[in-house]
């Protein structure tokens, strides 16, 4: 598979402490609306090929490195360093398929800096920590947040400064501005 157009400026970082489907992602030129039933393979990459860690290293070499795969899924075991893609990605669509254990917390970092929190926040009020949030910014307008243990998807398109996520098929955040500043420990 390839990119339409490949602009390596930032880098896409996933930090995950709950087993992970897959991830795919599409660089884009202007948003698209597209739903995961409607989505096809062409111009999409694969982010995780479902055997091993290819196409990602530790954001700290050298750290601890709890993750490994299970029955085809990423797992993290703490202490262990952030992962994050080889390849740079700016403008893109970004499919990512998860399942939040009880009391979990992770997220999934964008170009280094912005990130969209994975928490078990099933049933509680929005917030700008809670899942689906762009983390300690904006809160998503609903709890789209399934039960722990139920495998849960984001898609999330990011043009620009301009960010789109749907959790589990609800747009939680619509074409929001992310601003300069980063998000959570960026």
């Amino acid at each position: 598979m390839t990119m339409r157009k490949i602009l390596p400026v930032c880098t896409l970082i996933v930090l995950i402490t709950s087993s992970l489907g897959w991830f795919s992602c599409q660089q884009q030129e202007e948003p698209q609306k597209r739903s995961v039933t409607s989505m096809n393979n062409e111009g999409w990459i694969d982010l995780f090929n479902g055997t091993d860690l290819d196409g990602w290293h530790l954001q700290k070499a050298g750290g601890p490195n709890g993750w490994k795969i299970e029955n085809g899924f990423y797992v993290n075991t703490p202490p262990s360093t952030d992962i994050m893609t080889d390849k740079e990605f700016y403008n893109f669509q970004l499919h990512v398929e998860f399942n939040v254990a009880p009391g979990s917390n992770s997220g999934v970092y964008m170009r280094d800096k912005y990130e969209i929190q994975i928490l078990d926040t099933y049933g509680k009020p929005t917030a700008d920590n809670g899942c689906g949030s762009l983390y300690r910014r904006i809160p998503p307008t609903t709890n789209a947040a399934r039960p722990a243990g139920e495998w849960q998807t984001y898609e999330a398109t990011f043009i620009d400064q301009r960010l789109t996520v749907d959790h589990n098929e609800i747009r939680i955040l619509d074409n929001v501005d992310v601003g300069p500043k980063g998000t959570g420990a960026a």
